[in-house]
């Protein structure tokens, strides 16, 4: 398989635009701006409204814009911004330039000998894998076209390869489209169409050839003929084609309903981030303030050691001035004691040498006579 798409051109606009959507009313274009410029520099940028609608961002290289896709999803200004890479205008798939997709169709003859090789589908699982992850590869069938039905893990895959047409098996140039509702609608008006002219011109045949018989058999084959013409099928069509619409709006209000799930998701998301960050912030002032406190306890328990120490000193000097002053007042008591027995021993030797107090008041009497 190959591609007409050559290294040499991925410097062309094509490669190097971006389509942003979702954007919050309020976002200024500068800021929008400045938030895309952070994956390369912007040469050219171009809003279809001026309070939302889409924006078209165009890089100085290819490049920036892989890098750009490859670093999503994008937030700004508490929005998902819906960022993809911008397609060309095309006419026959106009709606292929707005709508995303992770699955491609490949639109596939099945009279065409080339589609009947054993190994087709294995090559173009094989050559798309090459843009990305491929979770299946097989044929589908619509209500008037065949078609092989490659599914990738992701949408951007399939923006690059609708970028990179036509592809080509064997110089046959493959009908890649992005599987999409409008997609599917033309393919079937178009083979229904096809159809219906087949069904005309076999009719024309038919009635050359029946010219030669009876008027009874004509007329019992114009019966049958119109039992199989294309009322029934047109009804069926139209059937389809309803059905088809229910299933497109079936899908649009996933689609509504996916993107206000992740709207809500984005501010569930932020709400945990804030709580996380006040969670973080609370911890944090927790270990200064547990730190603080173990500062503190360990100088208390420093002075409390120190006023401890200094317990002991008074409490030991205390206990030697208590011991010096027993010691002092126990040697002044028997020195008091040994006194008194001094004294005792004295007084008693005085009373023993004293005179009878008749004798000596006679005595004290003749003195003056005797003068």
């Amino acid at each position: 398989m190959s591609s007409s798409s050559s290294p040499h051109n991925r410097q062309d606009i094509k490669y190097r635009e971006i389509c942003i959507s979702n954007i919050n009313r309020h976002t200024e274009p500068n800021r929008l701006l400045a938030y895309f410029e952070q994956y390369g520099r912007i040469v050219h940028y171009n809003y279809t409204s001026p309070t939302g609608g889409y924006v078209f961002i165009t890089y100085e290289k290819s490049q920036m814009v892989d890098n750009c896709i490859s670093n999503g999803p994008h937030y700004l200004d508490e929005r998902h911004l819906y960022v993809k890479r911008a397609l060309p205008i095309d006419d026959d798939h106009p709606r292929e330039r707005f709508e995303t997709t992770r699955d491609l169709m490949v639109v596939i003859d099945s009279d065409d000998e080339i589609f009947k090789q054993a190994d087709f589908l294995q090559q173009l699982r094989e050559y798309f894998s090459s843009y990305g992850r491929i979770y299946a590869c097989k044929y589908q069938h619509e209500a008037n076209f065949d078609y092989i039905l490659v599914e990738f893990a992701d949408k951007d895959p399939v923006d690059r390869i609708i970028l990179d047409k036509p592809h080509h098996y064997n110089d046959h140039e493959l009908a890649v489209m992005k599987y999409i509702q409008s997609n599917i609608e033309l393919m079937n008006r178009k083979y229904v169409r096809k159809k219906q002219q087949s069904s005309t011109a076999k009719d024309a045949i038919d009635d050359d050839n029946y010219q030669s018989i009876n008027s009874s058999s004509n007329t019992s084959s114009r019966s049958t003929s119109k039992a199989k013409e294309p009322i029934n099928e047109v009804d069926l069509q139209n059937e389809v084609f309803r059905l088809q619409s229910v299933l497109k709006s079936l899908n649009d209000e996933f689609d509504l309903k996916q993107k206000q799930l992740e709207d809500t998701c984005c501010q569930q998301l932020k709400q945990l981030s804030e709580n996380a960050t006040k969670k973080i912030r609370l911890q944090q002032d927790l270990e200064q303030e547990c730190a603080r406190l173990l500062a503190e306890y360990e100088t208390l328990k420093q002075e409390n050691d120190l006023l401890n120490e200094q317990y002991l000193t008074v409490e030991l000097e205390n206990f030697e001035i208590t011991s010096y002053y027993e010691q002092s007042l126990n040697e002044e008591k028997a020195k008091t004691a040994r006194l008194e027995a001094e004294y005792a021993e004295k007084l008693q030797q005085s009373n023993v040498n004293q005179s009878p107090p008749s004798t000596l008041t006679e005595k004290s009497f003749s003195t003056p006579e005797s003068n």
